[in-house]
């Protein structure tokens, strides 16, 4: 079975590189620039081992990967950067010739995409909880967390897959629930400190900054409660219980709470790397599409997701919010007499 694992990402290079060690017959699609120069060699750091991967065969072309079409793909890039893929494998053959796809894109939309051109029979996603960065030549992770599959006909052999790659054991759940709880979990500290330039810590020091984010969060709440969504926990991360302290905690109790699970904002990477994209809208953008449908306002995600897209499209300079909260406040309250 030849695996196409598509996107230049440390977790696509991670997936490929453990995979090729597993035997499979497959290719790393790096077909966006490596912080390091190309070639089949890999080192892959998960403390305390430290694994050499050579021969790893891998392309910048997507028509030299695509010949001849895999039986799966997965994506491995961001959900900004999945359509232009679609758009390429689409046209290498009829609908019905197309590999079956993974998508490992956070939030919610990129599944969606999937389905639109190979069908809910031949798509299906997975959240991955582990972080992976590079390190020159090196692919590292702490090892911690792990990988939940929708559930899905397919899941099993995507479940054995990702373990063979070594991110542990399969778990299951409804492709709804486990979008919502991935959303929901990313929500956390994300937007906020990355577009004001803030330690992420500092999002639960700051009264006014956590009255944001806590708006944000009961935003999401609402969405969620709305649309009957049971929340799944993911590996490492208890997101039923999450929902629940912020239903249920009085905010400064809350902030306190929180304040120990703070993470590295996941969007700041692209406004640093200046990609040109950002995921927000598969984010806070999410909340925003499905508080709309449901007549629900959600001032604070939608003015979040509209300005780190904008920043990162390069239509509004970033320094415009750093560090200046007054300026983020009026666009929420402008949004909040509109929405």
């Amino acid at each position: 079975m030849r695996l196409l694992i598509w996107g230049a990402s440390p977790l696509g290079g991670w997936l490929a590189a453990r995979l090729h060690q597993a035997q499979y017959d497959v290719i790393w699609l790096a077909d966006t620039p490596l912080p390091f120069p190309l070639t089949g060699d890999l080192e892959l750091v998960s403390d305390p081992s430290c694994q050499k991967v050579t021969g790893l065969r891998v392309w910048t072309e997507p028509q030299e990967a695509l010949t001849p079409l895999p039986e799966w793909v997965i994506f491995a890039m961001p959900g900004w950067g999945l359509s232009r893929a679609l758009t390429t494998l689409a046209m290498t053959a009829a609908p019905e010739k197309l590999p079956h796809a993974l998508s490992l894109q956070p939030g919610i939309g990129s599944l969606e995409k999937l389905i639109s051109l190979l069908g809910a029979e031949k798509s299906l996603r997975a959240v991955i909880t582990r972080e992976f960065t590079w390190a020159d030549a090196s692919i590292m992770t702490g090892g911690a967390g792990g990988f939940v599959v929708s559930e899905h006909p397919q899941a099993a052999f995507i479940g054995e897959l990702l373990q063979r790659a070594g991110l542990g054991k399969p778990r299951t759940a409804p492709v709804d629930s486990l979008g919502w709880s991935d959303v929901f979990w990313r929500l956390h500290a994300n937007a906020l400190p990355t577009l004001l330039n803030i330690a992420p810590v500092s999002v639960y020091d700051d009264p006014n900054i956590w009255q944001l984010e806590y708006r944000q969060l009961r935003e999401a709440i609402a969405v969620i409660d709305r649309l009957n969504i049971n929340l799944v926990n993911l590996p490492g991360i208890h997101v039923p219980g999450l929902a629940w302290l912020v239903r249920l905690l009085p905010p400064r109790r809350l902030a306190k709470v929180l304040k120990q699970w703070v993470r590295p904002p996941s969007l700041r990477v692209d406004l640093e790397h200046q990609s040109g994209h950002s995921d927000a809208a598969y984010l806070n953008g999410a909340v925003v599409q499905a508080a709309y449908g449901l007549q629900l306002p959600a001032p604070v995600n939608h003015v979040l997701a509209l300005s780190v897209t904008d920043v990162a499209e390069g239509r509004i300079q970033w320094s415009h919010f750093h560090n200046n909260l007054d300026y983020l406040q009026t666009l929420i309250r402008v949004a909040s007499r509109h929405i």
